[in-house]
């Protein structure tokens, strides 16, 4: 008994010492604290106040790093619920910039080539859709012209395929737009804004790779960069998923945030939601820098973000989806109850911000006055940015 606990003291001290030393060598990670930017907070109040936004989300990343996140307003405006950075709200046409890059993540592999023909016997998506045979126009689109909005037609400028009837399937859809809404001009020699050629596109995404549009980009876009809480909208207020907002329109759009778009039908044009957090997570993977692995190599991102010919339209010059003004790459999204941006810049600051609401009468306002605190944030040296990281 006496030499058994002689064995048995130094074993239990010796443990205890081991316990000690593994505390003491592994601290338990400090918490992040953000401070807050008074000056920002106080820009983007007083720029929800005059678009009229009950809520919305702000992130910032520097060099790879997520500085800032905020949150503000109320996501429920008959509950009073505020706003947290885990909200989620639909991306309306930021969506462009994902469907851009699962495209481009099928050219780096070898699965697809930008100047292949989309309709037409030998292309794409064959004779699938519509009546045969394709005018000259139809059969001469290629992936190139879609993405950068250079197809010759189906722009939201007339009669915007994506909000036909949202009872029909998007089969009926392509038909009707193939078989009734003509070209006027040949692909790439003019610009027309589409949100129809980004829903040909996420046809090609699955033509191509054999899975769901929304299975492909998860699987080989959003979970590599770490968008966990990305996923496609629903059409009716039932259909809305855990931390998603409820969404406000504004004078005319008043009844049309719910019931009335088929967000899911148009899903690479418009479909996608999630949290400003998460689309930093997915610009931060493909914006050139070391700081954060890309999911795209470099020739392939520069090919995302270089212009064709005649990709300049509402005062912008295109890459592939990506509005593209030297080192800032941009775009930004806008339905009934949704207003959203996601803007890069080469000197490491990323921004993207989420509200559920659009200015009207001209929604277009909302975007003209947001690009005031898009400057302060990219630009202004004096902003006291924390070296931390909420990734």
């Amino acid at each position: 008994m006496k030499s058994t606990f002689k064995v048995f003291l130094p074993l239990a001290f010796l443990a205890l010492t081991l316990r000690s030393c593994s505390k003491d060598d592994n601290p338990e990670p400090e918490e992040i604290v953000q401070e807050n930017i008074p000056a920002l907070d106080a820009k983007v109040a007083s720029w929800m106040t005059t678009a009229g936004m009950p809520g919305m989300t702000i992130a910032v990343s520097k060099n790879g790093k997520l500085v800032y996140k905020k949150a503000y307003g109320v996501s429920d405006k008959e509950t009073n619920t505020p706003v947290t950075n885990e909200s989620r709200f639909r991306m309306a046409s930021v969506s462009k910039l994902i469907t851009s890059a699962a495209i481009m993540k099928l050219v780096q592999n070898g699965s697809l080539t930008l100047d292949q023909k989309v309709f037409g016997t030998g292309a794409i998506l064959g004779t699938t859709y519509g009546t045969q045979p394709y005018p000259a126009n139809v059969a001469a689109v290629t992936v190139n012209h879609l993405l950068h909005h250079t197809s010759g037609g189906w722009g939201n400028a007339t009669n915007d395929p994506a909000f036909l009837d949202i009872t029909w399937t998007s089969d009926q859809v392509f038909n009707y737009t193939l078989n009734n809404t003509p070209l006027a001009n040949a692909p790439g020699t003019a610009f027309a804004y589409s949100n129809f050629n980004y829903m040909v596109l996420a046809r090609i995404i699955e033509k191509v790779s054999g899975k769901t549009y929304q299975q492909f980009v998860t699987e080989n876009i959003l979970t590599p960069s770490g968008a966990t809480q990305t996923a496609i909208a629903g059409i009716a207020l039932a259909d809305r998923k855990p931390n998603e907002v409820k969404y406000y329109g504004q004078q005319g759009d008043a009844t049309w945030s719910y019931d009335k778009m088929n967000l899911p039908r148009s899903d690479g044009a418009m479909g996608w939601m999630g949290t400003s957090t998460d689309l930093l997570r997915f610009v931060t993977a493909l914006d050139s820098s070391a700081t954060r692995p890309d999911i795209l190599n470099g020739q392939t991102i520069k090919t995302m973000v270089t212009p064709s010919a005649n990709s300049t339209g509402l005062g912008f010059t295109f890459g592939c989806g990506w509005v593209v003004e030297g080192g800032e790459w941009f775009w930004w999204g806008s339905l009934p109850g949704t207003f959203g941006i996601l803007y890069r810049n080469a000197n490491g600051i990323c921004i993207s911000a989420l509200a559920n609401s659009r200015q009207q009468p001209n929604p277009n306002n909302s975007l003209y006055s947001f690009v005031d605190i898009i400057n302060y944030i990219a630009f202004d040296q004096s902003i006291p940015w924390q070296d931390i990281d909420q990734f």
